[in-house]
């Protein structure tokens, strides 16, 4: 009669554990770059009714973050020094218990993008210090190992992975969507044609369906998010934005993009999948990349 008694009252735990971690799991998470400084970026974290907190501060120009397959959120960040001197590129793991700790480094290299793969490895693409108009897609294990999965002839800002683990890769000077197998081939899956003189691609995100959602910079007030299907038809998403960056969707398929400088400050909208828009946040000092991921 106890066993029974105890079951069930471990059952009725389990399943309020279960809803509230299904109730927080789709909390946002911001990287805001701030005033350019090693000490002035910081990570925000909006519930989903917009309620704002600080997750963690006093970082170098953050970017791309992403959760792992074990909770941790990983964020791409980059000391530049004031003298000029040379560049270093950290990728900083917040585990669910504990304390930040560095995954990994690489010298002369400023990270953007940040994904994570099923199998907990991490990959950030970087400009490179001394070829700045090419980038370098490193793959980090969860052991912090560090490989080269690929490289870009142009910067490159965002990354992003499809259902069948190919990883897809925004490369802004050379108007090129490039698409990488998981054995690190490359081709070109939406080439200079797809975008126009002033649509440079810079995130990336795909929806449910497999669609592919890009935005782009180059025409402040004008900017535009395309959207291509899995066999690379284009059409234009959203228009009328001023250099929208990092995206991300939520479970019920609303889009959410970064609006790293409209006037006087950054915000991040909110796109239904009817296209409506609405200001989810306003007043970010520079919001640069997103991602969803369980409350902290």
């Amino acid at each position: 009669m106890k066993t029974n008694i105890l079951l069930k009252t471990l059952l009725i735990v389990c399943s309020f554990l279960a809803v509230a971690i299904t109730g927080h799991a789709q909390n946002l998470y911001v990287t805001v770059n701030g005033d350019f400084s090693n000490s002035g970026g910081s990570i925000s974290e909006y519930t989903p009714a917009a309620m704002q907190t600080t997750f963690a501060s006093g970082l170098a120009q953050p970017r791309g973050l992403a959760f792992d397959s074990s909770g941790n959120l990983i964020v791409g960040a980059t000391f530049v020094p004031p003298s000029g001197g040379s560049l270093h590129g950290q990728l900083l793991k917040f585990p669910l218990l504990g304390h930040r700790s560095v995954l990994g480094n690489a010298a002369r290299a400023f990270f953007q993008g940040v994904v994570t793969d099923q199998a907990g490895n991490a990959f950030a693409v970087a400009i490179d210090q001394d070829f700045p108009s090419a980038g370098t897609i490193y793959k980090f294990a969860p052991d912090g190992t560090r490989t080269i999965f690929g490289s870009t002839p142009g910067q490159t800002f965002a990354l992003a992975f499809d259902s069948a683990g190919n990883l897809f890769v925004a490369d802004a000077l050379d108007h090129t969507i490039y698409k990488f197998t998981p054995g690190g081939r490359r081709s070109v899956f939406a080439g200079p044609g797809a975008f126009g003189p002033n649509q440079a691609p810079v995130g990336l995100a795909f929806d449910s369906a497999g669609n592919l959602f890009v935005s782009t910079e180059g025409d402040r007030g004008n900017d535009v998010i395309l959207e291509f299907t899995p066999s690379g038809m284009e059409s234009i998403f959203a228009g009328g934005l001023t250099q929208p960056r990092g995206l991300a969707f939520d479970a019920a398929g609303n889009l959410f993009v970064a609006e790293t400088l409209p006037s006087p400050s950054g915000d991040i909208l909110e796109f239904t999948t009817g296209g409506v828009e609405t200001v989810f946040a306003s007043g970010i000092d520079r919001p640069e990349f997103l991602t969803f991921g369980p409350a902290r």
